[in-house]
């Protein structure tokens, strides 16, 4: 039975991206008991920072009052403003006040069943099988790693394979379409750069292009997204029309060229804002308007800075996309710093405009955990924002 439907779901899912919630002991003895529920394993996640629980979900579901499921990552910070607790042998969210159900997403049984493709790929956001390859990116070697990324500590801790064949990929995804084909609306690939940036976005390419097959073979409704770097020969971007109706992302991370050179000094050094702002406009004309991305990461620069960001680059053809800054113990920012509420909402009420004035896709289509578009897309950032802000001599 889905839980009850809760007004201001997509506002509430900001506070808890800015809070994050701690897990009490009444949902930890729940979730024990729900061995089928997806648990937090370390790809395409934040850590659980110290002292918490080693098991928790990736993500929670709040059912909003328009019947749009709102997805939100599990970020466990230490900040007790949201508790998650199981009220009634339900799961639930405790906070500000108030009481708000929620659901969790069950893993997907080929994964559960199958420890060589839980090796492989992942279930995301409970609706993306997901794949990122490789698990290395060459910043790091050479110390110009995006500040906010964790993928270096993260590798050295994880059970996933390091690097992906198109085979793998193409098993992977035969294997899930054929056993649960309704679970699954879109195949996401994502990995590290290599120094070669063309040699790594055309084996991007290769991983797409299988996936592209399988889904076709098995005459899905599924879209294949991908984002990686751009390559320094902009005309290989003409490989991706063999993969019909990709999406591609390109990753600005923020909008503000000051801000652009100290969050990814890599991209700065050896590409740069301006030649990935021209590989984006070369993107829209390869797979077409609004099939085009690009993150801007709320949090890492001015809200004014994020909202014109997003505008310019949907004037362009391209669908942003905004991430709120997650804090991770992996990262160079680790927790120095964290967006607040009022930065969050500020983001998504001009996000919102943005999404009423332009025909943007989410690149994530209910997914996203950390990400404001699909609630933008359906609206749910329209009117003023929900009073939750943490008052003097509460809970913070």
């Amino acid at each position: 039975m889905s839980a009850p439907t809760v007004e201001g779901a997509a506002w509430i899912k900001l506070s808890l991206l800015s809070h994050g919630m701690v897990v009490d002991d009444a949902f930890a003895e729940w979730f024990a008991s729900r061995p089928s529920a997806v648990r937090r394993r370390n790809f395409y996640n934040s850590p659980v920072w110290g002292g918490a629980r080693s098991e928790t979900p990736q993500e929670i579901v709040i059912r909003s009052k328009a019947g749009v499921p709102v997805t939100v990552a599990v970020n466990v910070y230490g900040d007790d403003t949201w508790t998650l607790t199981a009220d009634r042998g339900r799961p639930a969210l405790r906070g500000l006040g108030r009481v708000v159900p929620v659901e969790l997403t069950d893993d997907l049984t080929s994964l559960r069943a199958d420890p060589g493709l839980a090796a492989v790929a992942n279930l995301y956001g409970g609706s993306a099988l997901s794949f990122f390859s490789p698990r290395a990116c060459y910043f790091f070697t050479d110390g110009t790693n995006c500040r906010f990324c964790s993928l270096h500590g993260t590798a050295a801790e994880t059970e996933f394979a390091n690097r992906l064949t198109p085979d793998e990929v193409r098993r992977a995804v035969a294997e899930v379409l054929s056993g649960e084909p309704s679970r699954v609306n879109q195949v996401m690939i994502v990995g590290g750069n290599e120094r070669n940036l063309d040699t790594g976005f055309l084996r991007h390419v290769e991983l797409a292009r299988a996936v592209g097959e399988a889904v076709e073979e098995a005459s899905a409704e599924v879209s294949v997204h991908v984002v990686t770097m751009p390559p320094r020969d902009l005309g290989l971007l003409g490989e991706l029309r063999q993969v019909p109706g990709i999406h591609v992302g390109f990753n600005l991370e923020v909008w503000d060229s000051g801000r652009f050179e100290q969050v990814a000094p890599g991209k700065h050094a050896d590409y740069g804002q301006a030649q990935i702002l021209r590989a984006l406009r070369e993107l829209v004309a390869v797979v077409g308007r609004y099939r085009a991305h690009s993150i801007l990461i709320a949090g890492l620069e001015s809200p004014a800075s994020t909202i014109e960001g997003a505008r310019a680059l949907a004037a362009l053809g391209v669908s942003p996309i905004v991430n709120a800054f997650h804090s991770d113990v992996h990262s160079d920012l680790g927790l120095t710093i964290r967006p607040s509420y009022e930065v969050l909402a500020e983001v998504a009420v001009g996000l919102q405009r943005v999404h009423d004035e332009f025909p943007i896709q989410p690149y994530w289509k209910g997914c996203g955990r950390n990400a404001l578009d699909f609630e933008a897309r359906h609206g749910l950032f329209i009117g003023d924002p929900l009073d939750l802000a943490v008052r003097s001599g509460s809970a913070s």
